[in-house]
């Protein structure tokens, strides 16, 4: 009976290794995008000094490395846009559109970023939230 117990406690006691390294990944980016709206508020995105705008895309992209959604993505393409980067931000939101079609916000932004891109933004954009009359 003992040797039956042992791979199943091994089974879990990866899954709970496997539950911790998710979890703090998880938290390492909600901290590092925090950080990141922090340097952010300070003023506007368009007049960061160049070492505070770096530091700003380095915190958002190691965000994105343990965000599974695309709040982090979306919050670097707007501050690439904003600072002039706007083939960055469009490749960021081409892929963040693939994976969240029904992601308004990141429609939104495409549109403002590529210009290739206006038409079909802005024919889902309202196709996801039609203007209200």
């Amino acid at each position: 009976m003992r040797q039956r117990a042992l791979p199943a406690r091994i089974a879990l006691l990866l899954v709970a290794v496997a539950a911790v390294v998710w979890l703090a990944a998880a938290y390492r980016g909600a901290h590092d995008e925090a950080r990141a709206k922090a340097l952010l508020d300070r003023g506007s995105p368009a007049t960061l000094a160049p070492a505070e705008r770096e530091r700003a895309l380095g915190l958002l992209h190691g965000a994105r490395r343990g965000r599974p959604d695309g709040s982090a993505k979306q919050l670097e393409a707007s501050l690439l846009t904003l600072t002039g980067d706007k083939p960055g931000a469009a490749s960021l939101l081409r892929a963040l559109v693939r994976r969240e079609p029904e992601n308004v916000t990141a429609w939104t932004l495409l549109a403002f970023a590529d210009p290739r891109e206006v038409a079909r933004a802005r024919e889902r954009q309202r196709a996801l939230a039609p203007p209200v009359r």
